[in-house]
C-alpha cells in the first residue's frame, strides 16, 4: 500500500478501539468504557491536528471512509446500548433528589 498517513494510522487505532467499546458495552462492563473513551479522544485529538495538513491519497481515502463506516457502526451500537443506561441514571437521580426534598420539608422518617 506504500507509505501509510498518520491519519489513517489513527482511523486503523480507532476502529478496534471502538469495537471493544461496544463489545465491553455488550457485556455490561460501563466502569471499563471511560479509559478506552479517553484513547478514542486523544485520537480524535490527534486527528484535528493532523487532517487538515495531510493530503491523502484516493486510496487512503477510500480506506479513510471504509473506517469511518466501520467507526460510526460501533459508536451507533454503543449509543443504543448506553441510552438506557443513562435513563435509568436520571430516574435514580430524579427519585433521589425527590426523596431528598421530602426529607429536608418533613423530616427524617423513624
Amino acid at each position: 500500500m506504500g507509505c501509510q498517513s498518520e491519519v489513517i494510522h489513527c482511523y486503523e487505532q480507532m476502529a478496534p478501539l471502538t469495537e471493544r467499546m461496544l463489545m465491553l458495552a455488550n457485556l455490561g462492563h460501563w466502569g471499563d468504557l471511560p479509559a478506552l473513551e479517553e484513547q478514542q479522544s486523544e485520537l480524535v485529538d490527534r486527528l484535528r491536528a493532523l487532517e487538515p495538513n495531510e493530503s491523502l491519497s484516493e486510496s487512503q481515502t477510500a480506506r479513510k471512509y471504509q473506517l469511518l463506516v466501520r467507526i460510526r457502526a460501533h459508536q451507533d451500537a454503543i449509543g443504543k446500548l448506553v441510552m438506557p443506561q443513562l435513563q435509568e441514571l436520571g430516574q435514580t437521580l430524579k427519585s433521589m433528589m425527590s426523596q431528598h426534598m421530602l426529607q429536608q420539608a418533613y423530616g427524617r422518617p423513624n
